[in-house]
């Protein structure tokens, strides 16, 4: 099983035609990030033209913490109540640059809103969080009470995930091309992290290999065997579907 926790159908299939045939041809799920509703419908007819993709891909929606818009609440309501989303995501916190921080306080009330309407809807969330780990812990209440966390291209220390789960979130931390890039905390994190708690993605098209100008899905096949690598045995991490 080829398993993409979080990948981006629209823009990759606009770079890259041909994913879509690695999608359809091979055993292969992934959850679809979307976040507007034209991007919903795109997915959402990708798999009525392919109707073999029903069961593979799953879609999600939420607020952006880049693109912070408190018009698209009323949006995700609207999917949620349509059941038209598997997960509330990608959602969350950054301010990995000036211009992010600027809008931080924003991003903070829209997260903090998005997580209550996932705990209420008893779906699972993905989250994109960068230099905010701290204000995490401040939200630790309802991640708790969330059916599953999905910490997408998880940049943390391995010691703050262990936190995370010690506070009784459950949660997931997913690895991408940051791994094949070398990054010192994601490789520690894929380390010391239990088995059940590491997943792959692709981040497809966005976070590529050094050299390359985008990710696509048969990158998880060198992800995985370079998590294989890190943890010196590939029968201990067994792919799992999403």
């Amino acid at each position: 099983m080829i398993s993409d926790a979080h990948f981006h159908l629209k823009q990759l299939l606009e770079v890259s035609p041909e994913s879509a045939d690695f999608i359809k041809e091979n055993d292969f799920s992934g959850f679809c990030s979307c976040h507007t509703l034209e991007e919903v419908e795109f997915v959402e007819n990708f798999i009525a033209e392919n109707p073999e993709t029903e069961k593979k891909l799953k879609i999600t929606f939420g607020i952006h913490p880049q693109a912070p818009n408190e018009k698209e609440l009323a949006t995700l309501e609207k999917l949620i109540s349509e059941k038209r989303i598997a997960a509330v995501g990608e959602i969350g916190l950054d301010r990995f640059s000036v211009e992010f921080a600027e809008n931080f306080e924003l991003q903070k009330k829209l997260f903090a809103i998005q997580l209550e309407i996932a705990r209420d809807a008893k779906l699972p969330v993905t989250l994109h969080i960068r230099k905010a780990i701290p204000e995490i812990f401040e939200q630790i209440q309802i991640l708790k009470r969330i059916k599953k966390v999905i910490f997408h291209s998880y940049s943390g220390t391995a010691a703050e995930a262990e936190s995370i789960l010690n506070h009784g979130v459950n949660a997931f931390f997913s690895f991408g091309n940051a791994l094949l890039n070398g990054h010192k905390k994601a490789i520690d994190s894929v380390k010391t992290l239990p088995e059940e708690r590491i997943l792959t993605e692709t981040d497809a098209p966005y976070q590529p290999k050094k050299g390359e100008s985008f990710s696509k899905p048969q990158d998880i096949l060198m992800i995985l065997e370079k998590i294989a690598e890190i943890r010196a045995d590939l029968s201990k991490f067994p792919q799992k579907s999403l």
